[in-house]
């Protein structure tokens, strides 16, 4: 089943920067009348967003769920582009919170900014090689084939990538690097922008493979495009590896424990609720992306294994700096920090 006519636009908007705008200030109150319990005070919170897209799912479904408003809180979501562009509106005070990536975390303190992450979204990078169709019949790839077989066979392929340094450049260059590919002396990566506009160049092939989210890895298979050939979660490191996160400067947390604590509680039951109640969780979810196929998401969603309390691992942690090291995104010493990056004391 397809996605609707609407769905590359919705996933498009997701990817597209949004302004952070005016953030209300943390302390500040509105009120609120719940059918179930009496009139509350609402803390009010502004929280950017990496992508407005299924892999998030549990930034939109904690709003529209009242799993915020049960917590106390009244949020406002905002999307973002880039990361770096949501560490500046934590730091510039436009937004409290980043509903991110973990490298947010991890790669603050060489841009002198102190973030921290208070609660995990996901602890693997799912990510999977789609192969045009037509190349993986020439060159005889298909997913039975031995997972060395299947890199080395797209020795001399254009892979699509986001941008370099993105969690897709430097997830390809593991992937790769395992059998002893090295970007441009044995492949190539070409800078396609969004997911949608790797699609499109796929079709056209003028690369032969990218990577992708499971959701439009899915859309690929179901349109006759590519063939899912290689799959993050066969390699250990990224496997278990912390990705997405929700940041907060380490001050702003000093100074407003019961909100932060608020916020990676709210994450937490809502991470919980998908884990628990699959088929309502996924029926509320097919409501916030109305233009996505119920297939792709039915799909997609088990696929992010979304951190049960919102809790995370050192391990988890320390394999996505490993990452960033070998790509050398991230220095040896900065690596040593990585226990300060993250906690789990904020959630329940």
């Amino acid at each position: 089943m397809y996605l609707k006519s609407k769905t590359l636009a919705l996933l498009v908007a997701g990817v597209v920067m949004a302004g952070c705008g005016s953030g209300a200030a943390s302390a500040s109150k509105t009120t609120a009348t719940s059918a179930t319990k009496s009139t509350k005070s609402l803390t009010h919170i502004t929280m950017v967003e990496a992508v407005s897209a299924p892999a998030y799912a549990p930034v939109t479904l904690a709003k529209s769920a009242g799993f915020f408003k049960k917590n106390g809180l009244s949020v406002k979501i905002v999307p973002l582009q880039a990361g770096s562009t949501a560490a500046e509106a934590m730091v510039g005070g436009s937004a409290q919170f980043d509903a991110g990536v973990a490298s947010d975390a991890l790669l603050a303190d060489s841009k002198g900014l102190d973030l921290i992450s208070i609660a995990a979204l996901t602890n693997s990078i799912n990510l999977d090689i789609e192969v045009n169709k037509t190349y993986a019949q020439e060159k005889g790839i298909t997913p039975t084939e031995s997972l060395s077989k299947r890199l080395l066979a797209l020795k001399g392929a254009k892979i699509g990538i986001t941008a370099p340094g993105s969690i897709t450049d430097l997830a390809v260059r593991l992937m790769m690097g395992t059998v002893g590919l090295k970007p441009v002396t044995d492949y190539h990566e070409v800078a396609v922008g969004a997911p949608a506009a790797n699609l499109t160049a796929l079709k056209a092939n003028s690369i032969q493979a990218t990577i992708f989210d499971p959701s439009f890895s899915r859309l690929a298979t179901e349109q006759g495009v590519g063939i899912l050939a290689i799959k993050a979660s066969e390699f250990p490191v990224l496997k278990d590896a912390a990705f997405g996160a929700v940041i907060v400067p380490k001050k702003y947390a000093q100074q407003h424990p019961t909100i932060t604590k608020e916020v990676a509680t709210a994450f937490a039951e809502t991470n919980n609720f998908i884990a628990d109640h699959p088929k309502q969780a996924l029926a509320d979810i097919d409501k916030l992306y109305p233009a996505i196929s119920p297939s792709i998401l039915a799909y997609s969603i088990p696929r992010y294994h979304f951190a049960h309390n919102a809790a995370t691992t050192a391990t988890a942690w320390k394999n996505v700096a490993q990452i960033f090291v070998q790509n050398g995104e991230l220095s040896a010493s900065q690596a040593q920090k990585v226990d300060s990056e993250f906690t789990n004391k904020y959630v329940p």
